[in-house]
């Protein structure tokens, strides 16, 4: 499957028939493939991994895990607890920033904050990569950085020491945290409780549960943060931009007590209420997931009745070129353009909004393989850049905000980092009253 020929699809209409030839141009098959390559588990564990790959006889460990987690990530209740502890988390990072300016490099701050912040709301407070002693929040970065290596599975321990140590430290730490698990009665998502139930069901061994998680936390960790960054960065480059977002929240999200002392963000409803916020997310996503959605071809077919795709080989949907597609996106499709996602016809310089497609807007996937944590990860970032743009000014140290390149580090990463971080000046807003309180709710 990691040689011989690959299809390379480019046309949203080519994007839809793949789709819709889920059965024969499949995803599972790369969880097999390249699993074991990530996470390092043992072969009686890609046994189980690789049974009933594609759900033909019932149900397999891959479906039920897909099946299940999409279950669980598509709760609005669950999606709102995962919100709000991650905010909660947060509040200790922004309350300090409130008490005065501070300059530090963004994309490294927002890293650190958000690696233990997002998890935590995953695993509770048992939370492997919240322990300050341990470093396992740096142990995954090392990780991340090497996977390429990684994925390579030749003499890892040498070619790739420092990945290698870091992937072997956080299974070690998973597997403790697995084994202390209790169903019932340990505080995590439900998505957290839903895996290990099905490890458990399947017979797992906890050594093999706690690295299967290091590939997990990839999919919690490894998108958001970049898409964050760039959603900030963004945000803060074009003050009209930032002025409108402000605006908008301030008319639709945000309370304010009698006194005036207590602000309230109401989170929950943003992505109904904020269209613009919710525009500008998509829009950084369109312009930053970079990545390509694949797919085993699992027999011979004729796609869209005109193109013959052999058995073996591999097909792949680059993001980079359907989300600059002209057709899809229009003339100015290179341009950054949030009103292009507003919902009503006409943004606010005269141009006609565009709806996204499905086929030419790729940042989490498509058809049956959709990621399970898009609604999650949709409300997380809506929900932290509310609180950053509504309580900070952002400036950069030196010179002009710029929207830095992309670096690309790992094969399964959509949403790449910046090649270089961002030095910026953030502390409280010089138009806001001074005491104010900020707070959130999930109504």
């Amino acid at each position: 499957m990691l040689s011989g020929k690959v299809y390379v699809v480019t046309s949203p209409e080519l994007v839809n028939a793949v789709n819709r030839s889920s059965r024969v141009l499949a995803f599972n098959p790369f969880i097999a493939q390249l699993g074991k390559r990530i996470t390092g588990h043992d072969e009686i564990t890609s046994q189980i991994v690789q049974h009933n790959l594609n759900g033909e006889h019932g149900p397999g460990y891959v479906t039920e895990i897909h099946d299940k987690t999409n279950a669980a990530l598509a709760d609005s209740k669950n999606i709102e607890q995962i919100t709000s502890i991650m905010l909660g988390e947060m509040q200790s990072h922004l309350d300090q920033a409130q008490q005065e300016e501070a300059d530090f490099h963004l994309f490294a701050w927002l890293r650190a904050a958000l690696t233990r912040c997002s998890t935590t709301a995953i695993y509770g407070q048992g939370n492997p990569l919240a322990n300050d002693q341990d470093k396992l929040d740096e142990a995954f970065w090392h990780f991340d950085h090497s996977l390429n290596v990684l994925i390579l599975d030749v003499l890892p321990g040498i070619l790739a020491p420092t990945g290698n140590r870091a992937r072997a430290r956080l299974g070690a730490a998973f597997q403790r945290y697995f084994q202390q698990y209790e169903s019932g009665q340990t505080a995590s998502s439900a998505m957290a409780g839903k895996r290990h139930a099905i490890n458990t069901e399947y017979g797992i061994t906890p050594w093999n549960a706690g690295r299967l998680e290091v590939g997990v936390l990839l999919g919690i960790l490894a998108n958001i943060i970049p898409t964050m960054f760039y959603m900030l960065v963004h945000i803060y480059y074009d003050q009209h931009l930032l002025n409108r977002i402000r605006n908008e929240l301030e008319a639709t999200c945000v309370q304010t007590d009698a006194d005036g002392r207590t602000r309230n963000l109401s989170v929950a409803t943003l992505r109904e209420k904020c269209h613009l916020l919710h525009a500008t997310f998509k829009e950084v996503l369109r312009h930053h997931a970079l990545g390509s959605s694949v797919r085993y071809v699992r027999e011979d077919i004729l796609l869209d009745g005109r193109y013959l795709l052999r058995k073996g080989m591999v097909v792949q949907m680059p993001m980079a070129v359907l989300h600059r597609d002209r057709g899809a996106w229009g003339e100015d499709a290179s341009t950054f353009r949030p009103d292009r996602f507003l919902p009503h016809g006409l943004d606010h310089t005269g141009k006609s909004g565009r709806q996204d497609s499905a086929s030419a807007f790729r940042p989490f996937g498509g058809g049956t393989s959709l990621c399970p944590g898009r609604h999650v990860a949709t409300l997380e970032t809506m929900a932290l850049a509310a609180m950053m743009v509504l309580r900070f000014d952002l400036e950069p140290v030196d010179g002009t905000l710029l929207i830095p390149v992309q670096k690309q580090e790992s094969m399964a990463t959509n949403v790449f980092p910046p090649k270089r971080d961002v030095k910026v000046r953030m502390g409280p807003r010089r138009d806001a009253a001074e005491g104010v309180q900020w707070t959130f709710s999930m109504d």
